[in-house]
């Protein structure tokens, strides 16, 4: 899948070039991770950041389709998530898109819950 596909999928484009172009980036925005392959063939991407004191929030979270169930979401999820704790988050939030959205069973999996229909939260354990 193209990564304009991936991403526009999860975040539009002009939310993303706004961000990028920002000096500095916009309060919060910690920025994009991005996952390969072996040959080097962008397989997913994450963004996420800390807009308000103590609250992370992943912006966007995809997953190329024949890469799914390989770990990558979780391996992208996990580094957004240390990126937000070092910036003191102590709690992390994801807004779905829609209310039956496929990655539900993955956040819910990763021990998320429902706040409101779409909008699922979870405490993060502190920094060992």
């Amino acid at each position: 899948m193209p990564i304009r596909r991936m991403v526009s999928a999860q975040c539009s484009l002009p939310r993303i070039r706004a961000e990028i172009e920002i000096p500095g980036g916009a309060p919060g925005w910690l920025g994009w991770l991005v996952a390969t392959d072996p040959e080097g063939t962008l397989v997913g991407v994450a963004a996420g950041g800390v807009p308000v004191p103590g609250e992370g929030e992943v912006y966007a979270l995809a997953v190329a389709g024949g890469s799914r169930r390989h770990g990558v979401g979780t391996a992208l999820l996990a580094a957004a998530t240390d990126r937000m704790r070092s910036y003191g988050a102590h709690d992390q939030r994801v807004e779905l898109p829609e209310d039956d959205d496929p990655a539900l069973p993955f956040f819910t999996h990763m021990g998320f819950a429902p706040l409101a229909p779409r909008r699922l939260s979870r405490p993060l354990p502190p920094l060992s």
